[in-house]
């Protein structure tokens, strides 16, 4: 049985890469409209610009949104175990994830094999050429 969004008391956020983009616009809305559900907001990236993170750092900041940066060669990479890791209370949330599809289904299996119902989980579909 499929969760209510109403019952979800958080939401988790997932940028794969570029996958970021939608998540930057959201979080501008929020700081002119803040939302009442706590957030946490997963970047994995490659790399990322000092520049970049300052301006993503400021964006989460002043929407209220818990910011985690995972740079590949440095952190490793982002997994289902990681994500439970950070966001202990992540069977309360509803996921949403923009990036790579085969990253997206792969965190989709774990959390769903790990007890998130598999509706709260919610991806963008693209592929890079």
């Amino acid at each position: 049985m499929a969760s209510a969004v109403l019952a979800l008391t958080r939401q988790i956020w997932v940028g794969g890469g570029i996958g970021i983009t939608p998540f930057i616009a959201r979080m501008k809305q929020l700081a002119i409209t803040p939302g009442s559900q706590p957030i946490d907001l997963i970047l994995s990236v490659k790399k990322i610009e000092p520049e970049a993170l300052v301006l993503l750092t400021a964006d989460a900041k002043a929407a209220n949104v818990n910011l985690h940066v995972l740079v590949d060669d440095i952190d490793g990479f982002l997994d289902g175990v990681r994500l439970r890791k950070r966001v202990p209370n992540w069977k309360s949330a509803g996921v949403w994830f923009c990036g790579p599809a085969s990253f997206g289904q792969a965190l989709s299996t774990d959390l769903v094999d790990q007890g998130l119902v598999a509706s709260d989980f919610h991806q963008e579909f693209f592929n890079m050429r």
